[in-house]
């Protein structure tokens, strides 16, 4: 199991919390998702000292949907499969993610992640600091709306 045991005195970059992720692939590899399911799994695979690292799985055609991390910079990595990132910046990019390849990203960014295959796919996802709430969007007439607010505990 990987474990995270330096405390973290100062702020984590983006670029960091990408290795970290890699750091995690294997054993987001062994995370039992029911692949029976038509909803995104997920399992925090460590927390510490403001450090949050997840692993999901992404049955087809499932998407997170336009959303930011709140004041949480962050990063990920497609583990197994194919991701695909919109990302907004005034207006949209596509960044397509195959296996061993990743994102990071500052408390600005919004984006949607789609598995648009027809595979699973697992993905490692790292915070700094620890997620604590999601903003989410929807994309009206070529801009972004805010339509609600998602809070950890109640939501994840």
């Amino acid at each position: 199991m990987t474990t995270l045991t330096h405390t973290v005195s100062t702020a984590l970059t983006p670029r960091q919390l990408l290795s970290i992720a890699h750091l995690f692939t294997d054993e987001a590899l062994r995370f039992g998702y029911d692949e029976t399911s038509a909803e995104r799994q997920w399992t925090a695979l460590t927390t510490a000292d403001q450090v949050q690292v997840w692993a999901i799985a992404w049955p087809p055609g499932s998407s997170t949907g336009w959303h930011d991390h709140g004041t949480a910079f962050g990063a990920f990595v497609t583990v197994r499969g194919s991701l695909r990132e919109h990302a907004w910046h005034g207006y949209e990019t596509i960044s397509e993610l195959d296996a061993g390849r990743g994102k990071h990203f500052t408390d600005k960014h919004i984006h949607d992640v789609r598995n648009e295959s027809d595979e699973w796919a697992v993905s490692v996802h790292a915070y700094f600091p620890v997620l604590q709430e999601m903003s989410r969007y929807a994309l009206v007439a070529g801009e972004l709306v805010l339509t609600g607010v998602d809070t950890e505990g109640e939501s994840w």
